[in-house]
């Protein structure tokens, strides 16, 4: 006797994309501005967990608990502080790392390379910002990855789809990502054209990211000739399954005012339009329905960004968090991004 179908919500889906379910460890993530950490308690969420930072007699500190509560709480301490309740945490780029893994492994050479920020910091304060976003941090890496969605979604601060010859990339470690893509005869961007003085109708650009998986940290660095560099540290650190903040520095020091100025501040503008369309998305991956992930084949760096996941995932939860020979985490990324470079 043939059964009845299952309904959709009964059947058992095939495995799918399912981002944001398993936090990665041993990375440095970046969680906030040095600038907005003094001596006064602040807190920042990492992985649903609240993390308190402050500057004891200037020194930088990051622990589980408030201060306050600190030597009450301390036998509640985690595995991510090994009982202490103290994270390992450190400032670079002008941003503060807090370390999410086992702090036995905690090593500075496990911090992203960014080669156009300071590793100082202070670079003035217009050229930062940060915002939320309503999507968990693989999915923001993802569009981010996409160097074709700017054409679309930020058409009016980057210029169309339209150019004269379009190629792309895609390079992969064990740990990182990366896609170039160079563009001759593109439509102009529009904030470069209003802001910089550019008056040509077209550019040439050469735009590369490489994203490093583990913090969720990507490095944009976009030549457009003529006009000017924009590179961009943007990251997106994980607050919740369906919540991610980013932090953002755009180093514009070098192109000419009000350019300089505005630039950064229009990343507001794009991280709004950004949301809009990672909204709606976000939580049907989570969602028990057919079909909750129109990804193509085609599209080789997010399906190439999602197997990295995947790999790690399968990875870590078979107790395997070592850093594989090729990861180059900190070594320079200069002649990658191509910094100074012709396109």
């Amino acid at each position: 006797m043939n059964q009845p179908a299952l309904a959709t919500s009964q059947r058992q889906l095939p495995p799918d994309w399912v981002p944001g379910e398993f936090p990665l460890r041993n990375a440095w993530l970046p969680v906030s501005n040095s600038r907005h950490v003094g001596a006064r308690p602040t807190w920042r969420t990492l992985h649903s967990r609240q993390i308190f930072l402050w500057r004891n007699q200037g020194v930088l500190t990051a622990t589980e608990f408030h201060p306050d509560q600190l030597s009450q709480k301390r036998h509640a301490a985690s595995e991510f502080t090994a009982g202490s309740g103290h994270y390992p945490v450190l400032e670079r780029y002008g941003l503060v790392w807090v370390w999410y893994g086992n702090p036995a492994e905690a090593h500075e050479s496990l911090v992203p390379n960014v080669p156009y920020i300071p590793v100082e910091g202070g670079l003035p304060a217009y050229m930062s910002g940060h915002l939320h976003l309503n999507s968990c941090a693989e999915l923001a890496m993802e569009n981010l990855l996409d160097l074709t969605h700017s054409d679309f979604v930020h058409a009016n601060l980057i210029g169309d789809e339209i150019s004269e010859q379009d190629e792309i990339s895609v390079e992969t470690t064990s740990e990182t990502i990366t896609m170039v893509r160079t563009c001759r005869g593109k439509t102009a961007a529009p904030i470069m054209q209003k802001a910089g003085g550019i008056k040509a109708k077209t550019q040439d650009l050469r735009s590369t990211i490489h994203i490093y998986v583990r913090s969720h940290v990507a490095l944009v660095y976009s030549r457009f000739i003529p006009g000017f560099d924009v590179p961009l540290l943007h990251c997106s650190t994980p607050e919740s399954r369906n919540s991610c903040r980013v932090n953002f520095i755009m180093n514009t020091g070098a192109a000419k005012a009000p350019f300089r100025y505005v630039m950064p501040q229009a990343g507001y503008m794009v991280g709004a339009q950004d949301n809009s369309m990672l909204r709606p998305q976000a939580p049907r991956y989570h969602e028990r329905i057919e079909r909750r992930d129109l990804n193509s084949r085609f599209d080789a760096a997010t399906t190439q960004y999602r197997h990295l996941v995947q790999q790690l995932t399968a990875r870590q939860q078979q107790g395997d968090f070592a850093y594989g020979s090729d990861a180059n985490i900190s070594g320079d990324k200069t002649a990658l991004l191509r910094i100074g470079m012709p396109i």
